[in-house]
C-alpha cells in the first residue's frame, strides 16, 4: 500500500505597513506578532515579513511582494486597508494573486482572498469605508425637538 503523504502547510509571506491604515498606526513589532499568531492558528509556516519603506502611500515592497509570488502560497497583512488605494492597482494584485492560486489573508477583517466573490467582498468593504466618510458625525442640536420637562436621559 502507497504511503499518504501529508499535504505540506501553505506558506504566507506577511506584510508590514508603518503607514497608517484604517485610521491606524500599528508598530511593526505589533503587526508581526498578529500575523504570526494568526499565522499559527491556521496551520500554515509564516515567512518573514516584507516591510514597506516609510513615506505616504508608498507600495513598493508591496508590489516586489506580489510580483515574487511564485515563492508562497500567499500573503497575511493585518488588514485590507493596507492594500493600494487606487482601484486599478488592487486590481493587478488581485488578478496576480487568482492567476497565481494563491491568496491575501486580511486579519483584521477576518477575510481570505482566494476567488473573485472574495474580491468582490473586499471591494464591497472598501467602498462601504469610504462611504462612511461622508457621513454626519453628530446632530445639530437645532434639528432635536424640544423635550418639554425632560432635559437629560440617565
Amino acid at each position: 500500500m502507497a504511503e499518504v503523504q501529508a499535504a505540506a502547510p501553505k506558506r504566507l509571506q506577511g506584510y508590514v505597513s508603518h503607514d497608517t491604515f484604517a485610521g491606524l498606526a500599528m508598530p511593526a513589532t505589533t503587526q508581526n506578532l498578529a500575523m504570526r499568531t494568526y499565522v499559527a492558528g491556521i496551520g500554515a509556516q509564516f515567512k518573514l515579513s516584507v516591510d514597506e519603506f516609510l513615506l505616504p502611500n508608498c507600495y513598493m515592497q508591496f508590489y516586489a511582494m506580489i510580483r515574487s509570488i511564485d515563492q508562497v502560497d500567499g500573503f497575511v497583512m493585518c488588514s485590507l486597508y493596507m492594500l493600494p488605494t487606487d482601484a486599478k492597482d488592487r486590481r493587478w494584485v488581485f488578478d496576480r494573486v487568482l492567476e497565481a492560486g494563491a491568496s491575501i489573508h486580511c486579519i483584521f477583517e477576518s477575510l481570505v482572498i482566494e476567488t473573485e466573490a472574495d474580491v468582490t467582498r473586499a471591494e464591497e468593504l472598501l467602498r462601504m469605508r469610504k462611504a462612511l466618510e461622508n457621513c454626519p458625525v453628530g446632530i445639530d442640536p437645532g434639528l432635536i425637538p424640544d423635550l418639554g420637562v425632560v432635559d437629560r436621559f440617565s
